[in-house]
């Protein structure tokens, strides 16, 4: 006990010599989250992803869907995307119901100056002759697309919502809550595959999330659960985890080549729907 006694009163004469301690300057000027997210917005800049997304139903947990892309920014956000996605889609429901093995295809998305372009996956086999590519105006996220990760740190806004929100808060993790109804408002991302408002019930669905942060405090890895019901899943739980790469790097989304590009009214088999 003398012997901690002493080293107490070294330490108090040696902090009293020489100031309070400084903090090391790393940790001081640590970003906030939502800082360094918005110090990445450079035209030409921007983060790559990849998503699973898994269905847990009866104790048993299976991977529904995968996707992976980059995402280009502007000055106030995400300013094109391009990504690819596909369903998990069993051998045996493949014998079962053939038609279903198309959604098991590889879909491409490009999302350029507010218009969404589609490839291969559902609509693949039914594009005109020398044809690839589907045109759409808005965000649109294709069959895969509704079946990703339905929350996007990337989104500055949507950034905000959940650390607004966060009821855990350490310097390399949140953890929070966050309503449908609340993510609707402000995120385009989760807004895209909808195609519209949700019900009073749908918004108050509850998503469960977890966000790691990475070098300069940049999202690493946003896990998001919520229950399968509000999504036609009833009895399910869905869990989506996204891993974020690459912040920083080059991105450039281009259009494809205009005569590629083939309009809804197109498509072969629209007269029969």
């Amino acid at each position: 006990m003398k012997r901690f006694a002493a080293v107490l009163a070294c330490a108090a004469a040696a902090a009293a010599l020489t100031g309070p301690l400084s903090v090391p300057a790393a940790h001081a000027q640590a970003p906030d989250p939502l800082k360094a997210l918005k110090g990445q917005l450079v035209t030409g800049r921007g983060v790559t992803f990849t998503d699973v997304t898994k269905v847990i139903q009866g104790g048993e947990s299976q991977i529904f869907a995968r996707r992976k892309g980059s995402l280009q920014f502007g000055r106030s956000g995400i300013s094109a995307i391009d990504m690819t996605g596909r369903l998990n889609v069993s051998d045996d429901v493949k014998e079962l119901l053939p038609e279903l093995a198309k959604l098991g295809r590889p879909e491409r998305i490009l999302w350029v100056k507010n218009v969404s372009y589609l490839s291969g996956g559902l609509f693949g086999e039914s594009m005109p002759e020398g044809k690839k590519w589907l045109r759409t105006p808005g965000l649109a996220f294709g069959v895969v697309g509704m079946s990703g990760q339905s929350v996007n740190a990337a989104e500055p806004a949507t950034l905000k919502a959940l650390l607004t929100r966060a009821t855990t808060k350490r310097p390399t993790s949140y953890a929070g809550k966050i309503t449908f109804g609340e993510l609707y408002k402000v995120s385009p991302w989760f807004r895209a595959p909808l195609g519209e408002k949700p019900t009073a019930k749908e918004a108050k669905t509850v998503i469960t999330w977890k966000l790691a942060l990475g070098s300069g405090r940049l999202p690493a890895r946003l896990t998001a659960t919520h229950s399968g019901d509000a999504t036609g899943m009833k009895g399910s739980t869905i869990t989506m985890d996204t891993r974020y790469t690459g912040w920083g790097s080059e991105v450039t989304v281009k259009a494809p080549p205009a005569d590629e590009i083939a309009r809804p009214e197109e498509l072969e088999n629209a007269d029969s729907e």
